[in-house]
């Protein structure tokens, strides 16, 4: 199943720098006639050179069709991936609640924008990363059932004077199910109408 990661890598390179100096004195007190000299040209011929030979045929592997009910799968899978992420930049204020648009609708919608506005007009503010992963999808029709793993260890969340309201009782990862619905306007052809968590532990 699918997994959000990041990866941050930072590379610095020094430079090196070098002088060399040489010097030399040579003096002679009896004079001498100089020898004569014959100075030769060589003029050497162009050396002929050849371009390696191009690969006579580049194979390449066509990535192997999906079957209708692995696109809707891998749609699904994208489509949730895509709205916890943009769920999670709208609850730091990295973005806009709005983000969620193109992937929710319905409940699932509704109730994040109401309690985004809530924890904003309560001047909670939130930190951090969540981690989705999806276990099980069933699809039936235009309708699919989706449980998956929201793993919100990562996430902080303070009040306006800066204190953690984080209990010892939250769930780190906590199981969650999901209704989607097929809609040819959404974003990856579904939307997530329905996000309820049941409470329990991921591993439970």
């Amino acid at each position: 199943m699918m997994r959000r990661q990041g990866v941050l890598t930072a590379v610095v390179g020094l430079g090196v720098s070098m002088l060399l100096n040489g010097c030399s004195d040579n003096s002679l007190e009896d004079t001498t006639v100089p020898a004569p000299t014959t100075e030769t040209s060589v003029t050497s011929e162009p050396v002929a050179t050849s371009e390696p030979p191009a690969d006579e045929a580049e194979t390449t592997t066509a990535r192997p069709e999906l079957s209708a009910e692995e696109q809707d799968q891998a749609d699904i899978e994208e489509t949730l991936l895509a709205f916890d992420e943009a769920l999670v930049d709208a609850l730091t204020g990295q973005e806009s609640i709005e983000g969620i648009y193109p992937y929710s609708r319905d409940t699932a919608r509704d109730q994040w924008v109401t309690q985004v506005m809530a924890y904003d007009a309560q001047g909670v503010t939130f930190s951090g990363v969540t981690d989705m992963e999806i276990l099980e999808i069933s699809i039936e029709g235009g309708t699919a059932d989706v449980v998956g793993c929201r793993d919100v260890s990562a996430l902080e969340a303070v009040n306006s004077d800066g204190e953690s309201i984080i209990t010892d009782v939250r769930l780190d990862q906590s199981v969650q199910d999901f209704l989607l619905e097929r809609d040819a306007s959404a974003e990856l052809g579904w939307y997530v109408v329905s996000d309820v968590s049941r409470n329990e532990p991921c591993d439970g």
